[in-house]
């Protein structure tokens, strides 16, 4: 009945992910669309921190945390993101819903395993500009929707004691579509460019994992993450349709793209690196740091505005357990997270950096000895107004769940 139940949430969970926008952005028109973070609601809580892992928690980042999980764990996770962009002289707020990631992870006697369900990236906005030129009024709509989803095996295995190493394979897929409409004022029908792309490809991403007992109380842990130069293969269409003032398409055309009906999309390579220091059941503090050398190549739609360049991120962040075994005491018992991230998106547009800053905080309510119920806020800022362009204030409402069990070990009792 249990397992029944558990499966029956997380179809409805999966239905959701796919029915729903993950952003609502107008930086997500850019290349592939705008990058989606599926750091577990732990990780988020700790400013992006992905250095830490033990016995119940690992990163989804890096597949080699995986080999220090004791215990069988379904992950659900959910984002609420309310945003409030504003331009030089307008602003608008907008709110989106999206399961975030969706995972079953499994230790065994020799090796861990890991497999579920995550968005890479996601495209959503809407957009309007007005000009006028020779005595005439031009409006300009612009809608897209879309985004790519991944599903994943990872595989960890301990080699020597404190060392763990991992590997993970994604198979990204998904599509993008953008419409722009003009209307010009006193003429009859207005001009729609309707584009799609419908993006698959495979990439692999390798970890380390490495914790050492120094000072006698105390751990140190170390992580690296390198995902090699990937690519997404883009089947491409687009049409041109006149419209009628009303609605409906007074006639319509498909262009021919030529050596464009098919591109490929190049990622650059990405390294990770973190370091992290604290006191098991206890307390934590660490830092990660990611960097990917050069920018994405999207040959299907250029645009003379925008340029990818290479990205950054910095993350800091730890957590506190007042007393993890407390019987008295339940607030002893729950887990308090802070952290804060600075991040270089990668995206330059009108020469200006789009760069994403938010600080976090979140607490972990035990469900029981090994379960959790994960809650993390983020308050952030994304873009600049310069330039023309559009600054994004935002508060992410993350909700995770880690739901551990035993499994593989044989009873001693009947």
């Amino acid at each position: 009945m249990k397992s029944n139940f558990l499966n029956y949430i997380l179809v409805i969970l999966s239905s959701f992910a796919f029915a729903q926008n993950a952003t609502l952005s107008p930086y997500s028109y850019y290349g592939a669309g705008q990058p989606i973070s599926t750091r577990t609601a732990e990780n988020n809580a700790m400013g992006g921190v992905t250095v830490y892992a033990d016995s119940t928690q690992f990163s989804l980042d890096n597949p080699a945390t995986l080999g220090k999980l004791r215990y069988v764990q379904y992950r659900v996770g959910a984002i609420y993101k309310s945003i409030s962009q504003q331009s030089s002289s307008n602003s608008a707020s907008t709110t989106t819903a999206s399961l975030n990631y969706l995972a079953l992870s499994v230790p065994t006697k020799h090796f861990a395993f890991s497999f579920g369900l995550k968005p890479k990236s996601a495209v959503g906005f809407r957009a309007k500009t007005i000009r006028t030129e020779n005595d005439l009024e031009y409006q300009n709509l612009y809608d897209g929707k879309g985004g790519v989803n991944s599903t994943f095996f990872g595989l960890a295995l301990n080699p020597i004691d404190g060392l763990s190493l991992g590997v993970s394979a994604f198979y990204n897929f998904g599509y993008s579509e953008k419409t722009t409409t003009e209307r010009i004022t006193g003429v009859q029908n207005d001009t729609q460019v309707f584009s799609r792309s419908e993006l698959s490809g495979i990439h692999y991403s390798f970890g380390m994992h490495y914790n050492r007992n120094i000072f006698s109380d105390y751990m140190l842990q170390l992580s690296a993450i390198y995902t090699p130069i990937t690519s997404m293969k883009s089947k491409n269409s687009k049409t041109i349709s006149a419209l009628a003032t009303g609605g409906g398409a007074v006639a319509q055309e498909d262009i021919n793209l030529g050596n464009l009906a098919t591109t490929t999309n190049k990622y650059a390579a990405e390294t990770t690196f973190g370091i992290g220091f604290g006191k098991p059941q206890n307390w934590f503090a660490g830092v990660t740091y990611v960097n990917a050398a050069e920018g994405i190549t999207h040959p299907f739609e250029s645009n003379s505005n925008a340029n990818f360049v290479p990205a950054s991120r910095f993350s800091v962040g730890g957590f506190y357990i007042p007393k993890h075994d407390s019987f008295t005491n339940y607030l002893n018992r729950m887990v308090y997270r802070v952290g804060a991230r600075w991040e270089h998106t990668g995206l330059e547009v009108k020469s200006q950096a789009v760069k994403d800053f938010g600080i976090t905080f979140g607490i972990g309510l035990p469900m029981n000895v090994l379960s959790k119920i994960n809650i993390g806020v983020e308050i952030g800022q994304m873009g600049t107004t310069d330039a023309g362009l559009i600054k994004e204030n935002y508060t992410n409402i993350m909700l995770g769940f880690s739901l551990s069990d035993v499994w593989f070990i044989k009873r001693k009792y009947d």
